[in-house]
């Protein structure tokens, strides 16, 4: 099973749970607004942070 963008972030530990958690509270109220990019507006990861999660979910569906 895929591993969720939160969960990454947690594991990583570049975001807490409880930062996680937040992150997903306003997603509840924009659901038009995806993770990454809440994550970001609040300064809890950096495009970098990003842009590596992209690449290693990219990775995984390729292999």
């Amino acid at each position: 099973m895929e591993e969720k963008i939160g969960q990454y972030f947690v594991r990583l530990s570049l975001l807490s749970f409880e930062q996680a958690e937040e992150v997903l509270k306003i997603q509840e109220l924009n659901p038009n607004k995806r993770f990454g990019e809440i994550a970001l507006e609040l300064d809890y990861i950096t495009k970098d942070d990003l842009q590596e999660y992209i690449e290693d979910s990219e990775k995984d569906l390729v292999n």
